[in-house]
């Protein structure tokens, strides 16, 4: 029986699934922080804490392995690997009665994140040659859209079916791009089945993988560290209270879909580096007007023009960098996707280690010099893009 071959358009909705699956688990931990201590009889700090250690460092060392992966054997494999482990996972939970048997689960979650998250990246710069980077913005939106359904969900099935109703649903979610992968055959060209280890090596030696990957770790440390401590910031300068500090957070959750959406549609036509550029520019502008701001709605315009800026930076770099760097991508994408793991590990505790031993204020003019170092190597990166062209190559 000859399987049928599945088509750009449906493939990209799959990856979109993709997304969105990952945008609900990690957004599960924060939702369901107090259920998870009351069913592991543990404290809500010590599930946050172990969860996103083992999530983050499955993810950073596996992505090594994704990358390789998805260069000889292609997507399709990886792609349903990732989802079924990151169904079981969560599925799994349901039964943890331990920590410590929490945190072995959450490294299997890890592994299958960092399958999914290798494989749509790649798969989508695959289907989309002629314009990525307005395909990665538009895509990357139902990530943005997983992770504020997930707190929509958590409220009300937290109080009608208590913590295991959640993972059951989560789990399904998470289980449907493994089925829509696995209904055909994908288009040819998705795999380097000649994958040669020393050719991938000095793929990754090229310069510019070096400058790519140094945008992305201080974008994503900058999104996390906003993410994370602008509402504790707000609360702090400015005593703002519920619901306002929610209201405030989520706004800059709804800016970074809305830039993308922007960066997918108004300004797709913008070269990837020269968008790129004129958004970290915005972002440093923004960042800089929050640490001085004098009142709450300065502070909270800002964040949100940040979180505007913000979004297209890391779909456009991840496109750009589709466009600049030929052969071996499933390999330097699952890098730049490791490397931002690392930022936004690195960065988020910097940040909170800082407030806690002199104050978010100072946590934040931390946060302003990792965005003035983003825009500096974006410039750099810019520059030798256009030198490439320029020689033509």
């Amino acid at each position: 029986m000859v399987r049928k071959t599945l088509s750009p358009a449906y493939l990209t909705a799959a990856c979109c699934s993709g997304y969105y699956a990952m945008g609900l688990v990690i957004s599960l931990i924060g939702a369901g922080l107090e259920a998870f201590a009351g069913q592991l009889s543990t404290s809500p700090t010590a599930i946050g804490g172990s969860f996103f250690f083992f999530v983050g460092t499955a993810s950073f060392f596996m992505l090594f392995v994704v990358g390789p992966l998805i260069d000889r054997f292609g997507q399709k494999p990886v792609l349903i690997a990732g989802s079924l482990f990151l169904s079981a996972a969560i599925l799994l939970l349901t039964r943890a009665r331990s920590l410590s048997a929490a945190c072995a689960l959450m490294f299997l979650a890890g592994t299958g994140s960092a399958g999914l998250n290798g494989g749509v990246n790649t798969l989508i710069n695959h289907l989309h040659k002629n314009n990525r980077s307005r395909a990665f913005n538009l895509s990357n939106i139902f990530f943005g859209l997983g992770a504020v359904t997930l707190p929509c969900l958590a409220g009300w099935l937290l109080k009608s079916g208590g913590l295991f109703n959640l993972l059951v649903i989560t789990s399904a979610l998470s289980l449907l791009p493994a089925l829509l992968f696995s209904l055909g055959v994908f288009p040819p060209g998705a795999a380097v089945n000649d994958f040669r280890l020393g050719e991938a090596v000095r793929t990754l030696a090229n310069p510019l993988v070096a400058l790519f990957a140094l945008v992305i770790f201080f974008y994503t440390g900058l999104e996390a560290s906003l993410g994370i401590w602008s509402r504790t910031a707000m609360v702090d300068s400015w005593k703002v209270s519920a619901p306002l500090d929610q209201f405030i957070l989520a706004g800059y959750w709804g800016a970074l879909i809305t830039g993308r959406l922007l960066a997918g549609t108004t300004f797709k036509d913008i070269p990837s580096h020269t968008l790129v550029l004129s958004c970290a520019i915005g972002s440093a502008a923004g960042l800089g007007a929050f640490l001085v701001a004098p009142s709450v709605y300065v502070a909270a315009g800002a964040l949100w023009f940040s979180g505007l800026c913000f979004a297209p930076i890391f779909p456009s770099t991840m496109g750009s960098a589709g466009e600049n760097l030929s052969g071996y991508t499933g390999t330097v994408f699952s890098l730049l996707i490791a490397v931002g793991v690392l930022g936004a590990v690195l960065l988020s505790t910097g940040v909170g280690k800082i407030a806690a031993s002199s104050s978010l204020n100072g946590a934040f003019r931390v946060i302003l010099a990792s965005g003035v170092l983003m825009l500096t190597f974006q410039y750099l990166l810019r520059r030798r893009i256009i030198f490439r062209l320029q020689r033509g190559g």
